[in-house]
């Protein structure tokens, strides 16, 4: 079963009279329990066709299916309902509260969702244990490191149980040894717990822990291809 299905998305920015294409004509299709990556230089559209995947921002043309339903089809609240708990979002500048703890801000999405405030701490706890930083739970984010932050923000996107997880360069401020560290997490949440994830990256190594990798070019879709040989972080740590 596809979660994602896209037929000839396009996105045209328009600006003081100036259209700008951002998205040509993309269909893509993404399995229900699969791992790709996007890649293409900047301005290839990559980030633009993430948000529109991730409800964030809408297409001018075409369709996109999630689920199995057009998105056309719902309405404002039940796309808000959609993004909070069937999807989850990690992002390269970590977007935590700075002064709250680890708990605090991985609890943030469940204010915004249909699950009981009692269960709110268990939840949260456990996506905390499921990305290593159980000993750190209470700590402020200012007084984390730049691997530690980006994995607080995996806990968040995981609190809710989405089925996808879309992370746009989750390794792009971290020097090698905490990339392969968050690398190593969101490829779990794949392989052993069965997410489907969405993978921006510019890094040819990151993006071959995926199963798959799609390049884009100028708003297009220039190659669609499988990893042969799927990368993990044990393959790293064996250089």
């Amino acid at each position: 079963m596809n979660i994602i299905e896209t037929h000839n998305i396009s996105k045209v920015y328009e600006n003081e009279g100036t259209k700008t294409d951002a998205l040509r004509k993309v269909t893509l299709a993404v399995a229900k329990g699969e791992f790709i990556a996007i890649m293409g230089p900047s301005g290839s559209g990559k980030s633009t066709l993430l948000q529109i995947l991730g409800l964030l921002d809408s297409h001018t043309d075409g369709s996109y299916m999630f689920a199995g339903k057009d998105i056309s089809s719902y309405s404002q609240e039940e796309i808000a309902k959609i993004r909070n708990g069937k999807m989850g979002f990690v992002f390269q500048a970590f977007n935590l509260l700075p002064h709250a703890t680890v708990l605090e801000n991985v609890k943030l999405p469940l204010f915004y969702s249909d699950i009981p405030e009692e269960e709110w701490d268990v939840r949260a706890e456990e996506a905390v244990i499921d990305v290593g930083l159980e000993h750190r739970i209470e700590h402020q984010a200012t007084q984390l490191s730049g691997g530690e932050k980006q994995r607080v923000a995996i806990a968040r996107a995981l609190v809710c149980d989405p089925e996808v997880i879309f992370a746009d360069e989750p390794t792009g401020n971290l020097d090698s040894k905490s990339g392969e560290a968050v690398i190593d997490i969101i490829q779990k949440l794949n392989t052993e717990m069965g997410h489907t994830v969405v993978l921006i990256t510019h890094e040819t190594y990151t993006a071959e822990y995926a199963q798959r990798i799609i390049r884009l070019h100028d708003g297009e879709i220039v190659a669609d291809e499988p990893v042969k040989n799927r990368k993990t972080v044990a393959d790293a740590f064996q250089k």
